[in-house]
């Protein structure tokens, strides 16, 4: 599968995946008839699209009203149930972010996150790449909306700069990261099993960024600068294997939207695929009609994903800085509307078109092109068959060790951490994000698995260990307001520099971090 590319990381994962256990369901040779995790029934789907109005010229049309607006889902006109307008979105006055931590004080506005793709882009490119960003962040005020600026090369996926608004550090983060040589790209080009690595790791980096932000409740852009994995044409493969690269995107489209993630993509380099590309919504209804609707019926290409998530792609311009202005400020002006799609059916993998129009001319909307139909992921591993929820079963055990190696905070779960004594520590999860159900004897139950891995000052992992927790409350409600707050032993041997908490909800897959330094 894809979902492995993370495995080449020195043997972390490989050993934590006999011994961890994600919800009640180990992976372990009898996985498959392990006690499945509660499975929480939902009978209202809620999709939320986030849309973007220009005129002509391109600038942000803002004062559109509900009214004005029109949803069909597969050709078939839908209720608008909810719609907040741009100014609802608008960021706090002030210096307000100064980490991850600091998110919930700006409200449902929405975060940049800006991505340095040092893995799949020529060293040359990159160099414009970096150059283009330095320029980008000197035009900048001195305050900014919050953005985290990460990079993925051929070794990790690294956090350069935490969320901040500071500008200054920003710019000094990019000027201390070093661009690694793309190694894979140089000596294999946009082939072989190299190529296909380097997809799996691209798809990782975004669904990390899902997961790590799904506790951020406004929209979150990311500004991907760099080429995206090298497209591949599924018309040249076996069945197989053309579905399981066609259901490793599938479930990264599903993370992002799940997480209201928009991605822009800024490709310095000219345009060297044979490959249709799509650069915007308008040339992905195109192509979805040209493929029976389906946006990855006949290829898997990086510059798709962008459309389908309601971004655009920039390709091959000298203008990156520019480009990247115009992005950040085009994804802060967004509509926000919700409807439950009138077809319930849950048919596995079924593509459900998605299109918004407005009743005012000359106006050009982006949102999500559409969505794949399918139940919850972080519980279809409980109606699946054997082998699928196996599947199932591993590709939780991967999130959760992707967690636990990244710098990364994630916020799907509020989490704080304290020492009590050297080998005992607090940890403390906060009610309101967990996932609540009622019991027979009328408490409420949320069940967690909780992994702490130790790291000595080099980054190696020296120890980590697994315990499952099911939380009680008499409250009737399923969301309380307070912590959670409990001790865990921990034992950390001798050189941890760094201890981390990775805490997963059973019900809805949601993990959230916490790390301590002082040991």
């Amino acid at each position: 599968m894809v979902k492995h590319a993370w495995c080449i990381l020195p043997g972390f994962v490989l050993a934590l995946m006999p011994g961890l256990a994600v919800g009640q369901t180990p992976v372990s040779p009898s996985a498959s008839q392990a006690p499945k995790p509660p499975t929480l029934v939902v009978t209202t789907r809620l999709l939320v699209l986030d849309v973007v109005v220009t005129d002509k010229q391109g600038r942000p049309v803002t004062d559109l009203t509900k009214d004005q607006f029109t949803i069909t889902e597969d050709k078939v006109p839908q209720r608008v149930r909810s719609f907040e307008q741009p100014g609802e979105h608008m960021l706090p006055p002030g210096d307000l972010v100064h980490s991850t931590a600091d998110i919930p004080k700006i409200g449902r506005a929405p975060v940049d996150v800006l991505v340095l793709d040092e893995l799949n882009t020529p060293f040359e490119d990159n160099a414009f790449s970096r150059y283009a960003l330095q320029k980008f962040l000197k035009a900048q005020p001195a305050i900014m909306p919050p953005t985290t600026l990460l990079a993925t090369n051929d070794k990790s996926f690294a956090v350069l700069q935490d969320y901040t608004q500071n500008v200054s550090l920003l710019e000094a983060a990019v000027q201390r990261d070093r661009a690694e040589y793309p190694w894979r790209l140089a000596h294999n080009g946009n082939s072989g099993p190299d190529a296909i690595v380097r997809l799996g790791q691209t798809l990782d980096a975004l669904e990390e960024i899902a997961q790590a932000a799904a506790g951020t409740p406004g929209r979150k852009n990311i500004i991907w600068v760099g080429k995206g994995f090298p497209s591949v044409d599924l018309t040249g493969l076996d069945d197989a294997s053309a579905k399981e690269l066609q259901d490793a995107v599938r479930r990264c489209i599903d993370l992002l939207l799940r997480s209201r993630v928009t991605l822009y993509i800024l490709n310095p380099a000219p345009l060297s695929s044979a490959i249709y590309d799509t650069q915007t919504p308008t040339d992905l209804a195109t192509l979805e009609d040209e493929t029976g609707t389906e946006p990855f019926a006949n290829a898997v290409r990086f510059s798709t994903l962008a459309p389908a998530t309601g971004g655009r792609v920039f390709s091959g311009r000298n203008d990156v800085d520019r480009e990247m202005a115009t992005s950040i400020v085009e994804s802060s002006q967004y509509y926000t509307l919700t409807y439950s799609p009138t077809n319930d059916s849950d048919s596995s993998a079924a593509y459900r078109q998605v299109r918004v129009s407005v009743d005012r001319p000359g106006l050009t909307v982006a949102t999500r092109d559409g969505y794949y139909a399918q139940p919850d992921s972080a519980n279809s591993a409980s109606d699946a068959g054997p082998d699928e929820g196996k599947k199932q079963d591993g590709l939780q055990v991967l999130d959760v060790a992707n967690a636990a190696l990244s710098k990364m905070v994630y916020n799907g779960v509020t989490v704080r951490a304290g020492k009590v004594t050297p080998d005992r520590f607090s940890l403390a999860i906060a009610d309101s994000s967990l996932s609540w159900t009622p019991a027979d004897d009328g408490s409420s139950q949320a069940e967690v698995s909780i992994v702490v891995v130790c790291f000595s000052a080099k980054g190696k992992v020296l120890m980590h260990r697994v315990d499952e927790k099911t939380l009680t409350s008499r409250l009737p409600n399923r969301t309380r307001a307070g912590e959670e707050i409990f001790s865990i032993t921990a034992n950390p041997p001798a050189g941890a520099a760094r201890i981390r908490f990775v805490v997963r909800d059973t019900v809805t897959g949601h993990l959230g971090t916490a790390d301590l330094d002082d040991l």
